[in-house]
């Protein structure tokens, strides 16, 4: 895997990195800033109370800790020795984030021989009027290129994090480019892209830092074209973009799709996402939806979802298999098994189809935690208007009316919910009609109609797989 826990200042996971904020004061004005100065009536807490947060760090044994800000680098000797306390209390990797714009070849030997493993610079365009617009500084482009080269000199990995915007969406493989010529010693970045928040939100008109993802969408993967040829590695942070926005080819990269992998269907914390994301009707068809959290709520509303397209489309298992990087079908038509749960749980695929005719009452726990993410069920619905339907149909509706009302009282996000197919198998329109109001009423995905009482062909279940 790519993204793995090691002495680097990328983001491996936003929420199991002890992060330590020395002061919230800073000496740029980004106007996308999340945490700007001006909403901390104290902006630096009193040493005593660092060295407190320093402390329990270092009792839950933390394996990386990270100093921000604000701007952590405007306190140099209490930064040098907080350093130096970290790595003398047991924490391996220590890095800083910081816009570099201070750091010159003394202070870079002092945070070196303090023990800093890595910085995470904010370098955020290799055009020095779109760094100095997006920093809120003049002269910073080159103060920032200065603190890299000196933070390099001296050993320490750094992790270049530009902050994509619409200013400079279209230049991105450009700014790959220059990074490989201009600093080979940067081996990572963490693309992160405008978020709607902080001071990006109040302006009067949010949208003109607000990147596309139309543009994005092409950008992305050529940038990852020149970095791979120079030895680069990209990764797709918390703050990075949806899988479809160009990362759909290397979803081991995107620290979402890697959480969400490693958690499969269980609570992970890569899409668990504080609610600042969400998925919208533009995802629902997506392979990939367990792997990615969605765009940003102000996303939707000020682009209308501009560039999102599932990268594959959920194919129903009555209509062929599919993408078999993107889905798996368990095929348990002829009765679900423990075998057909062994297969469920060792799926590795983002959607996982469990296609059945009749469920029994005992297999709705283990069917529950399986990893099934989506599904199929053939339903005979005769009999069903006039309360005579066979048993193995009315035992299915009890199962997925008990598993559709729990799902529905866990408030879970759409990442995360058990989508149910049903396909209608031929029968009086009365009865069919019955079968489709009760799957309305508990929230059943998708109804069609379609297939045979006979083993199905491609072709005619194409014919009538049509939602209704």
């Amino acid at each position: 895997m790519d993204v793995t826990p090691r002495a680097s200042a990328t983001e491996q996971n936003h929420r199991t990195k002890g992060l330590l904020r020395l002061t919230m004061a800073c000496n740029e004005r980004c106007p996308f800033c999340n945490v700007p100065a001006e909403d901390y009536a104290r902006k630096t807490p009193p040493s005593a109370e660092i060295d407190q947060q320093l402390q329990a760090f270092i009792e839950d044994g933390a394996g990386t800790l990270t100093i921000s800000g604000g701007e952590p680098t405007l306190l140099r000797k209490r930064l040098v020795a907080l350093v130096a306390r970290a790595r003398a209390g047991g924490i391996p990797f220590v890095e800083l984030q910081t816009n570099a714009v201070l750091i010159d070849a003394t202070y870079a030997a002092e945070l070196a021989q303090a023990g800093l493993t890595s910085a995470f610079v904010s370098l955020l365009s290799h055009v020095p009027a779109h760094h100095d617009g997006l920093a809120g500084l003049n002269g910073a482009f080159a103060d920032c290129l200065r603190g890299i080269d000196a933070l390099l000199a001296q050993g320490i990995e750094v992790t270049l994090n530009p902050v994509l915007a619409r200013q400079t969406q279209h230049l991105f493989d450009g700014f790959v480019a220059f990074v490989a010529k201009r600093l080979p010693g940067v081996t990572t970045i963490s693309v992160s892209a405008v978020q709607p928040h902080g001071r990006a939100a109040r302006g009067s008109h949010p949208e003109e830092l607000l990147p596309d993802y139309s543009v994005l969408a092409e950008q992305i993967p050529r940038a990852r074209t020149i970095a791979e040829a120079a030895g680069i590695r990209m990764v797709n942070p918390y703050c990075g973009l949806p899988l479809c926005v160009g990362w759909q080819s290397d979803s081991a990269r995107s620290v979402e799709a890697f959480e969400a992998a490693r958690g499969g269907w269980r609570p992970t914390l890569g899409i668990e996402n504080l609610g600042d994301k969400r998925q919208d009707e533009a995802c629902e068809a997506c392979a990939w939806r367990t792997r990615c959290g969605g765009a940003w709520h102000a996303y939707w509303a000020l682009r209308g979802g501009r560039g999102i397209v599932p990268p594959h489309v959920v194919v129903p298992p009555w209509r062929g298999s599919g993408d078999p990087q993107a889905q798996t079908i368990v095929d348990a038509r002829a009765g679900v098994s423990e075998e057909s749960f062994a297969r469920l749980r060792a799926a590795v695929t983002p959607t996982v189809w469990l296609w059945a005719q009749q469920l029994t009452a005992d297999s709705e726990a283990p069917l529950m935690d399986s990893g099934c993410t989506d599904l199929a069920v053939d339903l005979d619905p005769t009999g069903l208007a006039s309360r005579r339907a066979a048993r193995p149909t009315m035992t299915t509706l009890r199962v997925l009316h008990r598993m559709l009302r729990a799902m529905n009282r866990t408030a879970l996000p759409a990442s995360r919910q058990l989508r149910v197919h049903v396909r209608l198998l031929p029968a009086a329109r009365p009865d069919q009609a019955a079968a489709v109001a009760w799957a309305r009423q508990l929230g059943v995905f998708r109804v069609v109609r379609g297939g045979t009482r006979k083993e199905p062909t491609k072709d005619s279940t194409r014919e009538r797989d049509k939602p209704i």
